[in-house]
């Protein structure tokens, strides 16, 4: 081979690896991207705001302090709007488009669900807040984690309250979807466990329908004494409003999410007597604190953006996960968001705490603002605390305060 053949054939061999080592400085150095669905509109619209407040938030205080790994993390932004279809189309963006290593947020089962099958096909890790108890059954990879207690714990704390008010034999009605279906189920067989049962078939009905007059009759004719509402502020509004014009003088339970301000005011004081229970975060607590702090809000003893303190864990686990694999793939960070949520090591409560640690060679267990983040293998919280209250006036007065363990 004469020396020209040579120097070509070097030459091309630095070509080709250049581009190749310029590649892996640019993986190391560019932006994290994090992808936040969060419904802005629809049945979730209250409280989207909140988690996606508490996502810039961290976000934009890690930054600061350095990124993750010496990386900048960017922020890509969709609204889910409580639909299913509009989070499969902003997922797929994101996971295409955007190429973000995970999707936080979703709010309702059926969007977590319907994106799902993406983020398993391109290694996605997802960590979000719904209750679906088919929730675990579509995650193939272990790269799902949830920070809301599934329908089987929260239909426990339901089941005691109706048992102590004397409410064994109640009627079940919900939309059509993942979520309600799977709560009726878990609330039959907890109710059923207190000497309960459900009256009639549970009804599930069309959401943004015109009228809800047919429902509300059905409901009435069945006779119960008392009813569940699983749905949300957007169809229990208008599906309660016939029940009172229909005359239904029963008790009527229903989920804290659904009952907010925005039903107080469109029922006015037709809202009394309504009992209601959801998880809570730990009032009182420095790692709640700390969350209300950094959205500003003061704490004042009561429950204050119960979402977007998932959502403040959610991200915080996302990039503890991340500097802890020293890796933005999706296997690696979900393996390491359990190390770091369930420990065993030193107690953290921030991602720069956990940071150090991490960098330091400690192990480290994260302490959140909405839990304690302590999660089953298949991905789902292991407790939560629950609040059971009653309407009286336009308030939610306390009733008891429970905890709910996880099924194995």
């Amino acid at each position: 081979m004469d020396l020209t053949r040579r120097l070509f054939l070097t030459g091309s061999t630095l070509t080709v690896a250049a581009p190749a080592l310029l590649r892996y400085g640019l993986a190391q150095s560019e932006p994290i991207k994090v992808g936040s669905l969060v419904p802005l509109s629809g049945g979730g619209g209250p409280y989207g705001p909140e988690k996606a407040q508490a996502h810039k938030a961290v976000v934009e205080l890690v930054n600061k302090q350095g990124g993750v790994l010496g990386r900048q993390i960017v922020l890509v932004s969709e609204n889910s709007e409580t639909n299913p279809e509009a989070a499969v189309r902003a997922a797929r963006k994101m996971i295409d488009a955007d190429r973000v290593c995970a999707i936080l947020g979703t709010w309702a089962s059926s969007e977590t669900l319907g994106i799902m099958p993406l983020c398993q096909e391109a290694n996605v890790v997802q960590i979000f807040t719904g209750s679906s108890d088919t929730l675990p059954n579509g995650d193939k990879k272990g790269l799902c984690y949830n920070l809301q207690p599934l329908n089987k714990a929260w239909c426990v704390a339901l089941a005691d309250l109706a048992a102590k008010r004397g409410e064994l034999k109640i009627a079940f009605a919900g939309p059509k979807n993942d979520f309600a279906a799977s709560m009726g189920d878990s609330f039959s067989k907890a109710l059923e466990k207190v000497g309960g049962k459900i009256v009639g078939e549970p009804l599930y009905y069309n959401p943004n329908q015109v009228s809800y007059r047919a429902e509300a009759e059905r409901l009435i004719n069945t006779g119960a004494p008392a009813l569940f509402l699983a749905g949300y502020v957007t169809d229990l509004t208008p599906v309660y409003r016939e029940l009172v014009r229909g005359g239904y003088k029963g008790k009527v339970f229903a989920l804290s999410f659904a009952v907010g301000p925005q039903f107080k005011q469109a029922v006015g004081t037709a809202a009394d007597g309504i009992l209601h229970g959801s998880p809570v975060p730990p009032v009182g607590k420095d790692t709640y604190d700390a969350y209300l702090s950094l959205v500003g809000l003061k704490p004042n003893g009561q429950v204050q953006n119960p979402y977007g303190c998932a959502a403040y864990d959610e991200m915080n686990l996302l990039l503890l996960g991340i500097a802890s694999a020293r890796s933005t793939e999706g296997p690696k960070i979900a393996e390491h968001i359990m190390k770091v949520a369930n420990g065993p090591g030193e107690r953290v409560t921030t991602f720069a705490q956990g940071a150090k640690l991490l960098a330091e060679g400690k192990n480290i267990n994260y302490d959140g603002a909405s839990s304690s983040a302590d999660f089953l293998p298949n991905g789902m919280l292991k407790s939560r605390d629950f609040a059971l209250y009653e309407i009286q006036g336009d308030k939610d007065v306390l009733l008891t305060t429970t905890t709910s363990e996880a099924e194995q």
